[in-house]
């Protein structure tokens, strides 16, 4: 296995907090409409179908751009990377029934399934929480000494590309609320300095807007 200074990977736990948040958040606020409007069920469907997707992107950018080189060049470790890439195939049972559980609940406006797709929500983070403790304590380390910086760069440009049209902003807004000064600082260095404009004058207010209807507050 060839070593290397290590490259800066604390993207990753970062990126991490904002999947161990949003799933129970969503379990909690499907679980808080007794009575839920139309209205109200298609903009909770809509929010979990994004973070869904962006989860799914993320997972695809692993298996594409991070367990082949990983595997290739760190043979001693094959057997733990393996493992942890293939905890993959039970996070993606898990969405497939959050994702059943969405259409059942978004069909029948509200009506039923908003326990069921709560639960699957609830199942979804236990799955997904043990395979980020595994990804962040084993993989992330190797990775920081056998990829390089671009590459690293390169999984996260591939993982933004699911993020959905139109939501970028609200994906970003997730994605720093949680975060210290310094790694909001350290995040936000790593955009454009276009993208950062934008997100200093259009994109904080459309977050903010959008976390009001996210929670009723």
């Amino acid at each position: 296995m060839s070593t290397q200074q290590p490259i800066e990977v604390r993207d990753m736990a970062i990126v991490h907090r904002t999947f161990r948040a949003a799933f129970s958040e969503s379990a909690s606020l499907v679980r808080a409409e007794t009575n839920p409007s139309a209205d109200r069920v298609a903009f909770l469907s809509d929010h979990i179908e994004m973070i869904l997707s962006i989860l799914h992107g993320h997972h695809e950018s692993e298996d594409e751009l991070l367990w082949p080189p990983l595997l290739a060049r760190a043979p001693d470790e094959a057997a733990t990377v393996q493992r942890v890439a293939d905890q993959h195939q039970e996070v993606s049972g898990a969405i497939e029934r959050v994702q059943q559980g969405v259409a059942t609940w978004r069909q029948s406006a509200g009506h039923s399934g908003g326990e069921a797709l709560a639960d699957s929500l609830v199942n979804l983070n236990a799955v997904l929480q043990s395979h980020l403790n595994d990804e962040e304590s084993l993989v992330v380390p190797l990775a920081a000494t056998v990829l390089t910086q671009e590459e690293w760069n390169d999984m996260g440009e591939h993982s933004r590309q699911s993020i959905p049209k139109g939501k970028m902003f609200i994906a970003f807004g997730m994605l720093l609320e949680p975060l210290s000064d310094a790694d909001r600082a350290y995040m936000l260095s790593e955009v454009p300095a276009p993208v950062k404009l934008l997100w200093k004058t259009l994109g904080q207010r459309s977050w903010r807007k959008y976390r009001r209807q996210l929670r009723g507050a």
